[in-house]
C-alpha cells in the first residue's frame, strides 16, 4: 500500500516538477536581426511616390465627356 501511495505521488507530482524545471531555465536569446528603420522609410517613400505619380497622370477622357 505504501508503494502504491509513493507511485501515485510521483505520477501526480512529476508534471509540477517538470513545469518548475522548464520555468527555471532562462529564455534563449533571439538572434534574428530585424530590418532597420531605413527600410520602412524607404517603403513609405515608394508608396507615397506611386500615389503621387498616379494622381498626377492625365486622365484620358473621350471627346464626348
Amino acid at each position: 500500500m505504501e508503494r502504491l501511495n509513493y507511485l501515485l505521488c510521483m505520477l501526480l507530482g512529476s508534471p509540477f516538477v517538470a513545469t518548475l524545471a522548464v520555468a527555471a531555465t532562462p529564455p534563449e536569446p533571439s538572434l534574428r536581426k530585424f530590418p532597420s528603420a531605413a527600410w520602412g522609410f524607404g517603403l513609405m517613400f515608394l508608396f507615397f511616390a506611386v500615389v503621387v505619380l498616379i494622381s498626377l497622370m492625365s486622365s484620358k477622357r473621350g471627346h464626348q465627356d
